[in-house]
């Protein structure tokens, strides 16, 4: 019998109103726009990247990967500060303290732009010195184009620090959405050859940078303050420094494969380290909501096993979504590459591997909340086992394998597997040490900045 008027339809609504608050606010809308940025951010990349690979030789690959290497060793130059507000910026804006966290966004502004200066003016200085030891000219237009990216990508680190509200990851999603387009539209810039992917990388990063600071959400002038240095530095070395000697140890498939195959087996490799660094978008971007959040919540209520929950569920959401992705992406590539990149087809397997490696890697992710706790010894722990991973895996998986790249491949996969494993073992003995929330956080959130440097 019918449902007379006036009953069912109400429950109906009532139902799709119930999955529109769910869905609907700001707190879901601005993670599942942001993730689906970037994840078509990164089919963009992957795009884009396999044309790369079709169109420049894997000698010139292996060159423009080679020279890439700089990017990672030169944020050294920043020592930490930046590392230093990725944790503090949200702790103060939780605890309700916006004008500290102005006055450290001013402070690593200033340090930054000092930073990429010094960058600049290296890499330059490494042209003119090449240029007169009339060195080739494509390592000199390489190393011109690294310096520049170099610049971008400092002041784009910091920025993407500064998107810690739901209101800015929306506005980001909208960044990420143009950058996605950006990496298409400018994919005929391929087709003029080397300097054509040099052109198109710096005018990509260019553009990117320009939207990203067209919406930043925090507008500050660079101010240097000395006691706002101290504790982003004070705060930033342990988290840089761990995480340096991980990416580090993260360049030595490459360092491994140049060591036993040579220049050209580095560009073959260029399709595998392609799919990812264009899967790793998806964990990372996931990572760069979830960071801030954790800061967020834990100057706001002080409880380490809220920083267990956050860790945990995220890890097993970007497991969950990327496997099929993976799976499928893994029947495809050879199709695709035997079609369109007959040239790479040695790093056909590899680039296969490197897609799970990206799920491996994904699911470290939830490590950040040892950040956010500021669990130095468990964070040494974890980074300095993750690195040592990540430094024998290629060069052992080379000895068990006739084809080096496969070698490396499945090498990088072991390591990011053990990695994720002792990240979750780590977090979860990290954040139940305490059996009850710590009531001297809110205190310490009251206190200004000079009596907590001081005390320091």
């Amino acid at each position: 019998m019918p449902a007379p008027k006036g009953q069912g339809q109400p429950g109906f609504r009532q139902g799709l109103a119930r999955l529109r608050t769910k869905f609907g606010g700001k707190e879901n809308r601005s993670p599942i726009l942001f993730t689906g940025s970037s994840i078509t951010l990164s089919v963009a990349q992957m795009l884009a990247g396999l044309l790369t690979v079709h169109l420049i030789s894997p000698r010139d690959m292996g060159l423009w990967s080679s020279v890439n290497l700089a990017l990672t060793y030169a944020f050294f130059v920043l020592a930490g500060v930046q590392n230093g507000l990725s944790r503090e910026l949200p702790y103060y804006l939780g605890a309700k303290n916006e004008g500290m966290a102005r006055r450290l966004a001013a402070t690593a502004l200033y340090y930054t732009a000092a930073g990429g200066l010094l960058a600049v003016l290296a890499g330059f200085g490494a042209v003119l010195f090449l240029a007169t030891t009339g060195a080739e000219s494509k390592l000199i237009y390489s190393i011109a184009a690294i310096a520049l990216l170099i610049l971008f990508r400092f002041y784009q680190n910091y920025l993407f620090i500064t998107f810690r509200s739901k209101d800015s990851f929306l506005a980001l999603a909208g960044v990420q959405g143009w950058q996605a387009l950006l990496m298409i539209v400018t994919l005929p810039i391929l087709f003029l050859g080397y300097g054509g992917l040099l052109g198109r990388a710096v005018l990509i990063a260019g553009l990117g940078l320009y939207l990203m600071h067209r919406a930043r959400p925090l507008s500050v002038m660079p101010v240097w303050k000395t006691d706002s240095f101290l504790l982003l530095f004070r705060t930033g070395v342990p988290i840089f420094a761990t995480d340096y000697i991980s990416s580090c140890a993260g360049t030595l498939d490459k360092v491994a494969l140049l060591r036993f195959g040579g220049v050209e087996q580095v560009g073959l490799y260029a399709l595998a380290m392609s799919a990812y660094t264009a899967f790793a978008v998806i964990p990372q971007s996931i990572a760069h909501y979830i960071y801030p959040r954790m800061s967020h919540h834990y100057g706001r209520t002080h409880n380490p096993r809220v920083l267990w929950t956050l860790a945990w569920k995220t890890n097993a959401v970007i497991v969950v979504s990327m496997i099929p992705i993976a799976l499928a992406g893994s029947m495809l590539l050879p199709i695709f590459i035997k079609l369109l990149f007959p040239k790479y087809l040695a790093g056909t397997h590899a680039a296969q591997v490197a897609l799970f490696t990206a799920i491996a890697y994904g699911a470290t992710i939830g490590a950040n909340a040892l950040n956010s706790l500021k669990a130095w010894s468990s964070l040494i722990a974890f980074q300095l086992s993750y690195a040592g991973f990540l430094a024998i895996g290629p060069f052992v998986g080379i000895r068990f394998f006739a084809s080096p790249i496969d070698g490396v491949a499945y090498g990088m996969l072991a390591a990011n597997v053990l990695g994720a494993i002792v990240s979750l073992t780590i977090t979860f003995v990290a954040t139940h040490r305490q059996t009850r929330p710590i009531p001297d956080g809110f205190a310490e959130s009251s206190q200004t900045l000079e009596e907590r440097v001081g005390a320091n």
